[in-house]
């Protein structure tokens, strides 16, 4: 299928590793300009030499305003527009239920909330202009009470959909399209459920099975190919939507 995504400027917050990385690499694949992002530098570096041409790294962090309003205007100094924006930054990393503390919920929001509304506030402008699209990686325990997923990553998520949703509304005056993707149970190199799996297999394994009707972990380029399908053209009806890509994890 022709996703019409050649030649689109793309810019991937959080994509040195795992599902960032992987949405980078299948746009790029596409014949999309793509720029790697990262507030570490070092993490940049490594994920330049994963393509066999040059590409674009801007470091910024996105839970700070200032640093993603200059990690965009570089983005556009250097390529004079800007198409897409994916919205990758964020962490499931936190306390268990109930032992949350106010810095954790300030630090789960920050990263899974305000690490998309930064860069999409001051990228607005720019996406006017190109009719550009956006599109946010969630999780389904935003959308749903996933057993001990901690309360402060499901809220920020939770309130990162209803963010996509209503701002779909006013973005779409705007010739703006704005999605989000809410995988389930990732499994990629250096992935929570690659550490959990060495810890105990047995018991992740009966976890999927039970949970999940397709009995499977989702691959990283599972999540990329829902993000290249919405970012393309052929989407150009869908806006306000949350994909749930988790192999029927959350149907019930």
């Amino acid at each position: 299928m022709n996703l019409r995504l050649k030649g689109k400027k793309v810019f991937v917050t959080g994509s040195t590793s795992g599902i960032g990385l992987e949405i980078a690499k299948k746009l790029h694949s596409y014949g999309c300009i793509v720029a790697l992002n990262s507030r570490n530098k070092k993490s940049l570096e490594n994920a330049k030499r994963l393509f066999s041409e040059p590409i674009e790294c801007i470091q910024g962090d996105m839970t700070s305003l200032e640093s993603a309003r200059e990690a965009i205007n570089k983005f556009v100094e250097k390529f004079s527009s800007l198409d897409i924006l994916i919205c990758n930054v964020g962490s499931g990393r936190s306390v268990p239920p109930l032992m949350e503390n106010i810095s954790d919920w300030e630090k789960s929001i920050s990263l899974n909330l305000f690490s998309a509304i930064n860069p999409i506030s001051v990228s607005i402008n720019h996406l006017t202009r190109s009719q550009g699209v956006i599109t946010c990686i969630s999780s389904i325990c935003g959308d749903k009470m996933i057993e001990n997923a901690p309360l402060t990553y499901s809220s920020s998520k939770a309130a990162l959909n209803r963010y996509i949703i209503n701002s779909s509304f006013y973005l779409a005056k705007k010739n703006i399209r704005i999605n989000g993707v809410s995988p389930g149970n990732v499994l990629f190199r250096g992935s929570v459920w690659e550490k959990k799996l060495k810890e105990n297999q047995e018991k992740v394994q009966e976890m999927i099975k039970n949970k999940v009707p397709l009995n499977k972990f989702i691959k990283a380029e599972d999540v990329s190919d829902s993000v290249a399908f919405l970012s393309s053209p052929i989407s150009s009806s869908i806006t306000g939507q949350i994909f749930v890509v988790d192999g029927g994890q959350t149907i019930n």
